[in-house]
Order: C-alpha cells, then structure tokens, then sequence
C-alpha cells in the first residue's frame, strides 16, 4: 500500500540521520495533463505528466503564481510547490494504453551536501545547506535518454522499485508489480546566481569530485549547497494482473524508464519558515513538533487532500475514463534496438 511502502524507507533517514536532517512532504494527486510549464510554457508539451501539489497549477505558471495558490494537495500546507513526472501507462496485448493512477508522492527534503570550499573534501563539520531559493525552477533527468551509464550522477539520480518485497532497478521493470515508485533525485548544488536556465539545468549541478549525486561537496562552478529534493511517485501498478500484462510505458513513449525525469518549481509560501525547517523539523517528532516553522495551525504542519486545479486543464483525453488507441501527442513506443 501507499501509505506502507513510507515505512519502508528506513534506509534514507539512517543515511541521513548522521549528516544532517530530513522531514518529509507527502502529496495527493493534483491533476493530470500534458502541460510542462517550465519546459514548453503556454502551450501542450510533447506528453502528459502526473501532477502534484498547489492548486495553480497551470501551463504558463510562475513560481508567484504557485506560491499564491489557494490550496494544496500536500501535507505542507505552506507548500504550493508543484513536483510532475511522466505519466505511467500499460500497453495492453491489443495495443491500447490504460493509465496507471497515481496514488501520491514523497517528497524528501534533506540536508546532505555542502558548498565549495578550496581544499574541502567532505562535508563533516560544515554548516547546513540553505533552503531551495524562492523562484527556483529544476529539472532532473533527460526525456530522450534510453541507455544507462553508471558512471553518470545524472543517470544514477533516476531509478525505479517494485514494491512487495521491494527491490530497485536502474531500468522500469517489465513486469508485474503490486506498487511501483518512480524515483527522482534532483540536484543540490547552485549557481548562487540564476534561479533558471536556458535548458532548465545548467544552473544547478550534483556534487563533484567528491561526492555523489545525493550527497558530498559541491562543485566550484555550483559553489552553493542547497537542500536536496528527492520524489517518490507511487503507482497503482497493481490495476494489472497476470497474463493481462504487456508492458509498462511512459507518456514519453520511454518502455525502458532511463527517460524518467522530474520538474520542481519552488513554490513555498513562506521562505523564512522553509529555511528554519531543518532547524526545527527534523528532531524525533518531525514536523508535529509545535516548535516545527511549518507547523501552522489546528492541523499541525498541514495533511494531504484532494483538490482541484483552480484553471481547468486542456480539453484532452489522457485516459482518465477509458483506454486509448495511442499516447497523447502521437508518441510512438520505444521497441528497444
């Protein structure tokens, strides 16, 4: 189940505990469509992404218009950040598509890198890393990418995992799966200077030398540390069962999962309070400390909701009801050469 598979996560709050702190915002779906407002703003984009978090959701949003939404699907409720990743489908023997429903997020934030320093070669005793900056916007992952490289942080930072009992591939598994989580892990080291870039990337940067993509010294071109942001998409993979199982496909037309990527627009209501979390947020009680910056009222730091977006979606049949003869925005199927 959703809610379980967070139990299960153990491992990355150990990994964690000795470097530096961590809450976690957990996020009910928000909508689906096939809009990318950092990468194609004011018009479709080439595929359909799952949606998450403050209602303001729209084509041509800005990080105002995130931070002013109304509300948000989230347990924070001063997050009206908005996190997507590529839809999740199953083509069928009979070559139709069924999306898979997102059941929510995870969404991790954790103090685990630190900024350039000459000679730095890890991050023991260093001062912890600053809060994503207000206006920030970051991509994770190439929608084009088929192959692995492991030596590569970028194609690293992408992974999957079949739940029950759980295990991790580098690839989206071809098989049956009772939950499967998408996993992003977006960078952590910054310009210090541009909140965007022409690609959406060159901006920020892993950690270099020494370190990894989640974790280490940043690079001297990316000099600043700033809070790590990991997503967990959970999806109903369980919709299908025994012979009825084809194949698993993103929107992107990706049968291989190395084209799993993530978008992120910082979406915070309130910087100050986001700054103190790891402060105040991250001792044994978490984010139901009163002491917590974001616990803001009678339901603690917030809960997670349903909602609607506040601008309705483009009129488009993404398989919200029905299967459908082939992917939104006609693309093809990757067969693997």
């Amino acid at each position: 189940m959703f809610f379980k598979s967070f139990l299960a996560l153990s491992s990355v709050t150990a990994l964690t505990a000795a470097q530096g702190g961590l809450f976690i915002v957990h996020c009910k779906p928000l909508t689906v469509q096939r809009t990318d407002p950092i990468i194609s703003p004011g018009q479709l984009s080439s595929h359909v992404h799952a949606i998450v978090g403050g209602t303001d959701y729209h084509m041509s949003m800005s990080n105002e218009d995130a931070r002013r939404a109304q509300k948000t699907t989230c347990d924070k409720a001063l997050d009206k950040s908005n996190y997507w990743q590529p839809q999740l489908y199953h083509q069928h023997h009979d070559g139709s598509f069924e999306l898979i429903k997102l059941l929510g997020i995870a969404a991790y934030y954790i103090d685990r890198t630190c900024d350039y320093r000459p000679g730095r070669r890890n991050c023991d005793g260093t001062h912890g890393a600053i809060a994503p900056p207000k206006g920030l916007r970051m991509i994770s992952g190439d929608t084009t990418r088929r192959t692995f490289n492991s030596s590569d942080k970028t194609n690293r930072a992408i992974n999957h995992l079949c739940t029950d009992p759980g295990q991790d591939y580098d690839e989206l598994p071809q098989k049956l799966c009772n939950e499967m989580r998408a996993q992003v892990f977006f960078p952590s080291c910054w310009d210090g200077k541009n909140l965007d870039s022409p690609d959406h990337k060159s901006h920020m940067s892993f950690p270099g030398e020494f370190g990894d993509y989640n974790s280490g010294v940043c690079p001297e071109s990316h000099p600043v540390a700033i809070v790590s942001v990991f997503n967990e998409f959970f999806y109903n993979t369980r919709q299908v069962q025994g012979k009825a199982f084809r194949r698993w496909v993103y929107a992107n037309g990706d049968t291989t999962g190395f084209g799993l990527h993530g978008d992120f627009v910082q979406g915070w209501e309130d910087q100050d309070r986001l700054e103190n979390a790891m402060r105040t947020c991250t001792g044994p009680k978490g984010t139901d400390n009163p002491s917590c910056s974001l616990y803001v009222g009678r339901d603690g730091a917030g809960k997670t909701s349903v909602q609607k977006p506040q601008r309705a979606p483009p009129t488009e049949d993404v398989g919200l009801t029905s299967r459908l003869k082939k992917l939104p925005g006609n693309n093809p199927v990757y067969e693997g050469h």
